[in-house]
């Protein structure tokens, strides 16, 4: 008899009839247990350090195991082939991968839903930053199996286009939110309404590849329906998204004050959920904000304390109060400073001379406050600008009616004139004549002045110019 066998002693009872008692069964039983256990821990603590063949070898251990013992064991086979699945893939082993995929997936009925939900998303998650045939196969395959699971399969199809959409080909992706949208419409054509939350998850999708392509005519068509829906969603994993990008459109537009109201409300869905992109679309609303000339600090809100020890916020909040300050080197050095990954983000990159102009005015008007008469070579050589720029600046704020002032290009200066005052109207009148009768007598209008209405030639003695 080997030692491995169960060693067999018969006993007789009273009434004479022999009982076999067999040992040995249940160590095996024991003993297989531990195997299973221990394999399944070994191979995850190989995947920790990076061992990857090895913690293969385990979980495979535990699969083959496992689907030999079949019953309650079978929920082992599941997770170790969701491990063999992932493994195969950083091993480059594309073709088992999918082999062990399809295995996986003839093994959901062992585990619950949620369990099979997590591992089929634990997988699609390991393709994020993958790329060519072996994505779409899986996808594929997971769309296949989850005909039946609408929810499922309906979330999988979304996160295949996010997927698509990560990986610019916007083609691909559009083709799948095609396919969304349709599992979301009556048969004429129409959104059901019922399914809301479905529809909005589409257009979130929809505005992101808009944004993607540059497609600010489509944009402008989804973003409305987005609002109609908005009452009938709270989710703010998915308002998030809508506002974020509805931001951009309006950034898109230069309406920078709807602007900031979108990524405002955005980072605090964002938030909510639990999203990184809350940090982002605090950056954003605190760029959209300065582009504004809006008086609110978006850093001041309670919402936006958590953020307040991160470096790419504080770079932000540098800027913001560079800007109140008028401090314009300081704007500037906030602005390069490697560190703070500012030009790096290829959206705010977009914004960044506009930005720079912002300030620019800002400080400009701040140092023309005092005076009745500016030299543009002064101001010019206080910005380090040149003189063509500060003219540029000046117009743009007369335009906007943040300065009233007119500007003689000839000469070179700036006249300011005071808010309302019966002398400035009476000059303007006297000016309009004048120029009035200039015409009439054939000398054309008068040339080299830029100005927001008719202006006095000059007032007051006090003048900013150049040493």
């Amino acid at each position: 008899m080997s030692d491995d066998e169960g060693e067999v002693y018969a006993y007789s009872d009273d009434g004479g009839s022999d009982v076999d008692y067999a040992y040995g069964s249940d160590e095996d039983q024991d003993e297989q247990d531990h195997e299973i256990v221990n394999s399944y821990f070994e191979g995850e603590e190989f995947m920790q350090q990076n061992q990857l063949p090895e913690a293969l070898t385990k979980m495979e251990r535990v699969v083959a195991v496992a689907e030999e013992r079949g019953g309650d064991d079978l929920k082992w086979c599941f997770k170790g082939l969701e491990c063999c699945v992932t493994l195969l893939f950083k091993l480059g082993e594309y073709d088992k991968m999918l082999a062990a995929y399809e295995r996986l997936l003839s093994y959901t009925t062992a585990v619950t839903r949620n369990e099979c939900t997590d591992a089929i998303n634990h997988v699609l998650d390991s393709l994020a930053t993958a790329s060519g045939s072996i994505v779409s196969q899986t996808y594929a395959k997971t769309l296949a199996f989850t005909e039946d699971n609408e929810r499922l399969h309906f979330t999988t199809m979304i996160r295949q286009a996010k997927t698509l959409l990560a990986q610019e080909d916007p083609q691909a992706a559009a083709q799948v939110i095609e396919r969304l949208h349709r599992l979301c419409q009556h048969p004429d054509g129409s959104d059901d309404e019922s399914k809301a939350t479905y529809l909005m998850e589409v257009y979130a999708l929809e505005i992101a590849l808009c944004t993607r392509t540059s497609d600010s005519v489509r944009m402008k068509s989804i973003f409305p329906k987005t609002l109609k829906l908005n009452a009938a969603v709270s989710d703010p994993r998915i308002m998030g998204i809508i506002h974020e990008e509805g931001g951009k459109l309006h950034m898109l537009q230069r309406q920078w004050s709807e602007a900031y109201s979108e990524f405002n409300e955005g980072f605090r869905a964002h938030q909510e959920a639990g999203n990184s992109r809350a940090k982002q679309c605090l950056k954003y609303a605190a760029l959209s904000n300065i582009l504004a000339n809006s008086s609110i600090n978006p850093f001041a809100a309670t919402e936006a304390k958590v953020y307040q020890d991160d470096r790419e916020v504080m770079a932000m909040m540098e800027l913001r109060i560079a800007y109140d300050a008028n401090d314009l080197p300081r704007f500037e050095k906030a602005l390069q400073h490697k560190p703070n990954h500012i030009l790096d983000d290829s959206f705010m990159a977009v914004y960044i001379e506009e930005l720079r102009r912002r300030m620019r005015e800002q400080v400009l008007l701040s140092i023309a406050q005092p005076y009745a008469k500016m030299t543009l070579t002064w101001a010019a050589k206080e910005l380090r600008l040149t003189p063509e720029e500060i003219e540029s600046l000046l117009v743009d704020l007369i335009l906007d009616k943040r300065i009233k002032g007119q500007i003689d290009q000839i000469d070179g200066y700036l006249l300011l004139r005071p808010e309302g005052g019966s002398s400035s109207t009476k000059h303007g009148a006297l000016s309009r004549w004048a120029d009035t009768l200039h015409s009439v007598t054939g000398g054309g209008a008068r040339q080299g002045c830029y100005s927001s209405s008719a202006a006095p030639v000059a007032f007051g003695s006090t003048t900013a110019q150049t040493s």
